[in-house]
């Protein structure tokens, strides 16, 4: 199977759809910090949230298994691709502890790639907003995997001041809007 040539996307376009769902999520833990902080304990052991979220990795992962060029290992995508689905299935019924925790991992460590393959050979103030971030998701994502009883005692430090969260979603919703108001602009002025 020939790898799809799929265009990188552009740098402010990225820029953009990353900078909107960080405004809005940190903008809804601001307008709604009771029941996203009451949201945002229960997750990290929430088995629902991590079967939603491991299948979204695993569904991603497929597609980039599908998809990337895999050179002399060509002839083992099938045997890959069953394996990527078996290891999931027994990721969901032997780890069930903190799977929230660990599947956002994935996903971050997934998300962490396009960012960077987008932002190669750019340069300015953009280029190192998303490269800044796409690191600190990659790192996140080392850590939830790894340890994800870390998220679970991280959001709970954060959920225990009113402070804490506030300063958390503001932080957020700065960054989104930096992204979102840079993208924005890179597209209309070129």
């Amino acid at each position: 199977m020939d790898s799809l040539n799929l265009a990188t996307p552009n740098l402010p376009l990225v820029a953009a759809l990353i900078g909107i769902m960080l405004t809005g999520t940190h903008l809804f833990g601001l307008l709604a910090p009771d029941l996203c902080m009451q949201a945002a304990k229960k997750f990290p052991r929430s088995r629902g949230w991590g079967t939603v979220v491991l299948i979204a990795a695993i569904l991603w992962t497929l597609c980039l298994t599908m998809t990337t060029d895999l050179g002399e290992f060509s002839a083992m995508r099938g045997t890959l691709m069953i394996s990527i689905v078996v290891s999931g299935f027994l990721l969901w019924k032997f780890v069930p502890d903190f799977l929230s925790s660990r599947s956002i991992g994935f996903l971050l460590l997934l998300a962490a790639h396009p960012v960077l393959e987008t932002t190669f050979l750019q340069s300015g103030m953009l280029k190192l907003a998303l490269v800044i971030l796409a690191y600190c998701w990659a790192l996140a994502g080392l850590f939830l995997v790894g340890m994800p009883y870390l998220h679970r005692d991280l959001i709970g430090w954060i959920c225990a001041a009113r402070w804490r969260w506030n300063l958390a979603c503001w932080a957020g919703l700065l960054y989104g809007l930096l992204l979102l108001l840079d993208g924005v602009r890179l597209e209309i002025l070129g």
